[in-house]
């Protein structure tokens, strides 16, 4: 059987005044993007509110999206992956991470998972030359975020409540007050207790 490339566009949005940004992974079987395959949506928190940052969280993102689809890739016969992005910036820190000084922290980010051994492709990726536009821009917004409830359940805002010290007493005592005394000889038999 042939052996199958899909292009992979991806890109992200960092909606105004927020702590997260939307970021989008779209496979298309043809570099124009005509014919759709899959998409990926999710939100996270950005690492850092920064255009050129979150460009490299869009392309870290990519990177885990397709290696959680990778299995169902190669059921289908597909051995590469071009990606394709906008952002000449982007491409030429994926084709030369070490370049920029103060983006080097960032490009490690996105590659120490799989720098580390903890996550390895099968799949064959590369990048395309850099275009005009990319085709998964379009589904950056919350509608079409497939993890939005959990984000925001995840990140909802803890309040403490303080409790005045006068007359307090700690978990810790309680516990203390309840310890059964255990007789000199009790030994428990393994799995009884």
């Amino acid at each position: 059987m042939k052996n199958k490339t899909v292009y992979c566009h991806f890109s992200f949005r960092r909606p105004k005044d927020k702590e997260y940004g939307i970021f989008a992974v779209a496979l298309y079987k043809d570099y124009v993007g005509k014919q759709f395959v899959t998409k990926s949506v999710t939100v996270q928190k950005l690492w850092q509110n920064h255009q050129h940052v979150t460009a490299i969280q869009a392309y870290a993102n990519a990177l885990n999206v397709l290696y959680k689809w990778q299995a169902s890739l190669l059921q289908y016969n597909v051995t590469n992956v071009m990606l394709v992005t906008d952002n000449s910036n982007l491409a030429l820190w994926i084709q030369k991470p070490k370049k920029s000084v103060k983006f080097r922290e960032w490009m490690d980010k996105a590659y120490e998972p799989f720098q580390s051994g903890n996550k390895q492709f099968r799949l064959g990726i590369g990048l395309c030359a850099v275009r005009e536009y990319e085709k998964s821009y379009k589904f950056c917004n919350e509608q079409n975020v497939e993890n939005f409830s959990e984000y925001m359940n995840k990140n909802k805002p803890t309040h403490k409540t303080v409790i005045e010290s006068e007359g307090f007493i700690s978990l810790e005592d309680i516990l203390n007050e309840d310890k059964p005394e255990i007789s000199e000889g009790f030994k428990p038999i393994s799995g009884t207790v």
